[in-house]
């Protein structure tokens, strides 16, 4: 009893510090009587192998395999030998006084026995009949970037991916399982060790395990979150053995790509004078050829600037450094894992130096993790894991959003970044937002962002008390999230620079005082409760295997900031799962798996939904016909089920009504006295209820030539029905403002397509190790109903389309000539078209190019196609991998400013160099003329979305390359060190694609926060 309350004080009061002292203190009672053990090392097919690493587990004692594959090492009594060599599978062998031990090391590709993580469990990787890809921790180790979602494009099946900025802290990638089905919410559910947590807070040196869910029967015990798809992650636990220390260290250099490049200034101011010339007005033009001549050579940057913003306002470089430092190990009774980590990346902007304060971009964050096992008893183990992540972000004043709003505002010839006395450019009004200002002289922001997670779990095996292979566990986990931002912005002084005065001395329009710097805090916090209990029961009786789960759990989440009462109510699920496969001879698989769970936000009588499947798997190989012998493994599999989404958007508790007590009323009585009104704020609906999607999958695993070559592929169907929409057809004269237009279940969308990876992996005779890695994925969705009122032309209809369709005009091309125009369809978006606008193809054939002849056009922006290769080759010591990422059916268009000239008023709005360069010029040769003629002031005719503006964004792009080296277990000795790595890698370095001007993966075709090129390099040292 002394001892066990001794491993529980030591457990959860004196936390990891003393729990090594297990391992050290085992190490040193053990009977270190040593003995020789010699055997000979061969493959599969009987062939010797050199190089086969043979070491006693928990230290650094070992050998190397001679050219014949023989070996001789001394070992101590109670020892496990272990025997690895890079690409097949590594062997344990318990040390029994045995005087010759030989090894057969079979490939890597043949661990079907395997166990993988699935929904609520494990189990064996060749009984699996659910669609799941697996994501390596080593490859996703690879590609250096602080936010785990970034590593994923291209790496696994089934997912596809978009990298939009590379804002630090704000770079994360957005995540789709198998596609879109859906409107609102279409994220997958992200559980890090069985708690709902953010993917982008895990370092990847903590994984043990990543695997994803994409098909009914994997994700139907999440019941109404699995209609997304689910991520598991699974941090690392310890491991038997005296402590084992991992430090790595990676420093990058980062680069932006595709900054906007704007025209000069004077580009620009010929511009204009081009547009009011091509208005008509030859005579008044803004400017000289002596003034033009000033915006060119500079002699008077004040009056005639010539401004960059881009280079004004942005760095081309930035840095990185990614670092963790682990220790595990322990024995029979307590097992650790501990990791800290500290990541920091800095952002673009430039910065001033006379502020002491920083106004650059700067994102650091804090990981630590800590996991531990305890055997109470031999049936009973407690774990505990803590986990805190600690985020410290710095910002310019302005927001990055707005700072590049204002780049494309902006001309190059509004002011200069500074006036005479040093302030800030500036001018009247909305020409207040000077770039460079904003970045540099606007104070700035801090964030803090901690988070707490910790799980504490138990797991009891029962088989001794009541029956073999049952056993019951449980998990409780507290989540705790705040989040701290001080806004210390400052308006700086605007002035508008006149020229001299009669005295040569400067004349400014002060427009807006200097204001000292202000002070504003914000805050908000939540915190998360978890709870799960379960009943499992796992045996073999003969050629029968049966495994069933059942499990009972509840979250309950509370915004502890809230604005209002009805957000602070807590958000509260619960329900029960369960799940029951069988397995006859390793050859008939079937599984049947189901969620019963409900939502406090659904009405009484809806709250609650029953979300079963089913699978079932051959495997065609272990039958006795099978008579293919370079086909060591066939499986084929099927599923079909129901799966929900409580993620529908819109507000809380949609089934109740709420009156709006604040609205305009009316003047009553003599007196005319006003009496405030009523009104309905929002209509409830009481048959509210979530998504549910039916899936169905079609699947196949092989295995050739004793696991060389390896294949897995699925087809998917998907019916997703009930997506809550606000209803679209409620005329006004039904009094239903478009404030209170009631939410319902009408939405149908079908999502259809197929996933699937192929490897190869090989090592010869020499020990020359290669590998090869590809995966597709290909989902395309159409719109079945979404409550829109039915449009004239059946062509303008959504339905049909994809749920993020673009609706546009087609373009034929520039007019050319008015007798051109005068020969075409009306083109009813202005009144004067002139040579150079866009002709448009009238549709309905009613000679008239309006509203009605805008069709569907291009792709929607998520990719529909999403692919990656790669591969690595490794040979005494050396290594090299190379990975390319791909995406295609996928468009974005170059509109808005920067490509629509003076949309928003003359003569301001920068302009893109690619619209500068490729525009139509009266009286030139316009034969490869790609934009239309530009004008003084909005033309509405040209900046319609058009095809002329769309591009397609497909891209290749060499995601990441590594090339390592590990040092020699000889010299690793000589250093007293278990293992030594060094190596360089980089991500995005190359990009192939149609746009060039912008990244292909950019929410807006005339750019945003560019995303960064890093070569990074690396040190990994095992202690």
């Amino acid at each position: 009893m002394k001892r066990l309350l001794k491993l529980l004080i030591c457990l959860l009061v004196g936390g990891c510090a003393t729990i090594p002292t297990f391992a050290f203190a085992d190490g040193i009672e053990q009977n270190i009587k040593e003995n020789l053990v010699s055997g000979v090392i061969v493959d599969v097919e009987g062939i010797p192998m050199p190089g086969v690493n043979v070491r006693i587990m928990g230290t650094s004692t070992g050998v190397i395999s001679d050219i014949d594959g023989k070996y001789e090492l001394v070992v101590p009594q109670q020892s496990v030998i272990v025997y690895s060599f890079v690409g097949y599978q590594t062997q344990e062998i318990a040390y029994k006084n045995q005087k010759n031990i030989n090894i057969v090391l079979r490939e890597a590709t043949q661990e079907l026995s395997d166990v993988v993580v699935v929904g609520y469990g494990n189990q064996k990787k060749t009984s699996v009949t659910g669609a799941l890809t697996l994501a390596k921790p080593v490859e996703l180790q690879k590609t250096s970037t602080p936010s785990l979602s970034n590593t994923l494009g291209g790496m696994v099946s089934g997912v596809i991916t978009r990298q939009s900025s590379g804002e630090p802290g704000y770079d994360q990638a957005e995540i789709l399982i198998r596609g879109v089905a859906t409107w609102a919410n279409k994220s997958p559910l992200v559980l890090v060790d069985g708690v709902e947590r953010d993917i982008n807070l895990i370092n990847s040196q903590e994984i043990e395990s990543f695997t994803i869910l994409k098909d009914a029967s994997a994700t139907a015990v999440y019941g109404v979150r699995g209609a997304n798809g689910v991520i598991l992650i699974n941090t690392k636990r310890g491991k038997m053995g005296k402590p084992q220390v991992t430090l790595r260290t990676e420093f990058a250099t980062l680069r932006g790509l595709r900054f906007p490049e704007y025209i000069n200034g004077y580009e620009f101011a010929g511009l204009m004078n081009e547009a009011v010339s091509n208005s008509g007005n030859t005579t008044a033009l803004p400017w000289t050829e002596e003034e033009l001549e000033m915006f060119r050579n500079g002699t008077d940057p004040y009056l005639y600037p010539n401004v960059n913003w881009t280079d004004e306002v942005l760095n081309r470089n930035a840095f990185q450094t990614i670092n963790n430092l682990s220790v595990t190990g322990g024995n029979e009774i307590v097992r650790y894992f501990i990791n800290v980590g500290y990541t920091s990346q800095s952002g673009l902007f430039k910065e001033d130096p006379q502020y002491k304060y920083r106004t650059n971009s700067l994102s650091s964050r804090y990981n630590f993790r800590s996991n531990v096992d305890v055997n109470i008893t031999k049936d009973l183990i407690l774990n505990l894991g803590l986990g805190g992540i600690i985020e410290d972000r710095t910002y310019p004043g302005r927001p990055a959003g707005d700072i590049f709003a204002a780049m494309k505002k902006i001309s190059p010839i509004a002011y200069a970044r500074q006036n005479p006395d040093g302030s800030p450019g500036g001018g009247v009004s909305y020409l207040m937002d000077n770039p460079w200002a904003m970045t540099t002289q606007s104070g700035y922001a801090k964030q803090f962002r901690n988070t707490l997670q910790g799980t504490f779990g138990a797991k009891y095996d029962l088989s001794k008390l009541v029956t073999k292979g049952l056993f019951v566990q449980g998990k409780f986990s507290y989540d705790y999230y705040y989040f701290n931002e001080v806004f210390r912005r400052k308006e700086y002084e605007v002035k508008q620079y006149l020229g001299k005065d009669e005295k040569g001395e400067d004349k400014y329009n002060v427009v807006r005082p200097e204001r000292a710097m202000g002070y504003e805090v914000s805050q908000n916090s939540n915190r998360a409760y978890y709870m799960e209990a379960s009943v499992n029961y796992e045996r073999d009786f003969g050629n029968h295997h049966v495994a069933s789960m059942l499990l009972f759990n509840r979250r309950d989440y509370k915004n502890l900031t809230a604005g209002n009462s009805t957000s602070n109510l807590p958000y509260r699920r619960q329900g029960l799962a369960g799940r029951f496969t069988y397995d006859f001879s390793r050859k008939y698989l079937f599984e049947f798996n189901f969620g019963y769970n409900g939502s406090e936000n659904f009405p009484k009588g809806k709250r609650y939904g029953f979300f079963p499947s089913g699978s079932f798997g051959w495997i065609v190989s272990n039958e006795k016909f099978w008579k293919i012998p370079f086909i060591n493994h066939f499986k084929l599999r099927g599923t079909y089920g129901t799966v929900g989404n409580d993620q529908v958007g819109g507000d809380r508790f949609l089934y109740l009504s709420t009156i709006d007590k604040g609205v305009m009323g009316y003047p009553f009585g003599d007196s005319q006295q006003w009496i405030g009104g009523f009104s309905e704020a929002k209509l409830g609906v009481n048959n509210i209820t979530w998504e549910v999607a039916r899936k169905t999958n079609v699947g196949i695993d092989i295995e050739f030539l004793n696991g060389l070559v390896s294949l897995q592929g699925d087809f998917f169907w998907e019916n997703r029905d009930d997506i809550l929409l606000k209803r679209g057809v409620i005329p006004n004269i039904s009094g239903i403002t478009s404030a209170t237009i009631p939410w319902a279940n009408l939405g149908k969308v079908k999502n259809k397509g197929f996933d699937g990876t192929l490897e190869i992996k090989n090592t010869t005779k020499r020990g020359f190790y290669y590998s090869f890695r590809a995966n597709f994925t290909y989902a395309r969705n159409q719109i079945i109903e979404n409550d829109t009122a039915i449009p004239k032309y059946a062509y303008q209809d959504t339905r049909g389309h994809r749920v993020d369709q673009p609706f546009g005009l087609v373009a034929l091309g520039l007019f050319q000539s008015q007798e051109e125009i005068d020969n075409s369809p009306e083109q009813t978006f202005m009144s004067v078209v002139r040579p150079g606008d866009i002709k448009y193809k009238d549709m309905n054939g009613d000679n008239r190019i309006d509203a009605y002849d805008r069709i569907a056009i291009g792709y929607g922006r998520t990719p529909e196609i999403m692919f990656g290769f790669g591969g690595t080759v490794a040979y005494k010591g050396i290594d090299i991998t190379l990975n390319f990422t791909g995406a295609t059916h996928t468009s974005t268009f170059l509109d808005t400013e920067g490509m629509y000239p003076f949309m928003l008023e003359f003569p301001n709005y920068n302009i893109l160099r690619e619209y500068y360069d490729n525009r139509w010029i009266p009286g030139a040769d316009n034969s490869k003329a790609k934009y239309p003629a530009v004008i003084n002031g909005n033309n509405p005719n040209n900046f319609q979305t058009n095809t002329l503006y769309m591009r397609n964004a497909e891209y290749i792009k060499l995601k990441n390359a590594e090339i390592g080296y590990n040092f020699s277990e000889a010299m690793c000795k000589r250093m007293r060190l278990d293992g030594l790595r060094v190596f360089v890698n980089g991500n995005n370095l190359l990009c192939f694609d149609h746009l060039k001007i912008i990244d292909p993966e950019s929410n807006f075709g005339t750019g945003g926060y560019p995303t960064q090129r890093a070569v990074n390099f690396g040190l990994q040292v095992n202690f």
